[in-house]
């Protein structure tokens, strides 16, 4: 028999941990019904109690409103804008965040080009300290073009999903490096991205059971 492993992050349910609680704990927000004696009794009550809290596997965040970004680049103020999330649980303590989109308006209704995706760069930190866009030693903002401009896959998916923590704050900063000018388009950025329990990503993509037990070694 092929040894058990534990998992990497033990189901909510058990652990309480993470911004998550047992559906029959204290003041969970379960429903104020008997605890149920029968295994398939309980399965069906978590999973109504999972439904009745709002809980989901997967969830796209969507960053606060970005202000109306004007033309001028890193050192005029109005060209800049951060907003920030901050990372909750849906069923786990560890999250993935599995890709990123953006898109953009232009305030003023003036005509877009179609140029001005690759004038607007996107940073993306996780608590301020660490990079998602690089140069390598430091950061280096990507162009919306550059991250966002397969119109058959908008989304932007990362390969190797970044693991996040319940409380980590993702920050997102936008700058509009375009040329200024009589008629010069005001842009207003949006910006989204998606997070899926990271014990169901072990599941989907990384090769291990529900039980634990890694595939390849069965």
């Amino acid at each position: 028999m092929p040894p058990r492993r534990v998992p990497l992050v033990r189901p909510a349910r058990f652990s309480g941990g993470g911004g998550a609680t047992g559906a029959f704990d204290t003041g969970s927000g379960a429903p104020a019904v008997p605890v149920p004696t029968s295994a398939r009794a309980r399965m069906l009550m978590l999973q109504y109690a999972d439904d009745e809290r709002g809980r989901f596997t997967e969830r796209i965040f969507e960053f606060p409103q970005f202000a109306d970004l004007t033309t001028g680049g890193f050192s005029t103020p109005s060209a800049n804008d951060t907003q920030q999330i901050e990372v909750t649980g849906n069923r786990t303590s560890f999250l993935r965040l599995v890709a990123l989109r953006a898109v953009l308006q232009n305030s003023n209704q003036t005509p877009l080009s179609g140029l001005e995706t690759a004038q607007l760069l996107l940073r993306l930190q996780v608590n301020g300290e660490e990079d998602f866009t690089t140069g390598g030693n430091v950061s280096a903002p990507s162009s919306f073009a550059m991250l966002f401009s397969d119109v058959a896959a908008p989304w932007f998916w990362f390969a190797c999903p970044p693991r996040l923590r319940v409380g980590d704050t993702v920050q997102a900063t936008v700058t509009s490096i375009a040329a200024g000018g009589e008629g010069a388009p005001i842009l207003t950025p949006e910006v989204a991205v998606r997070l899926v329990d990271d014990e169901w990503w072990q599941v989907l993509y990384g090769g291990r059971n529900f039980d634990g037990i890694d595939d390849s070694e069965v």
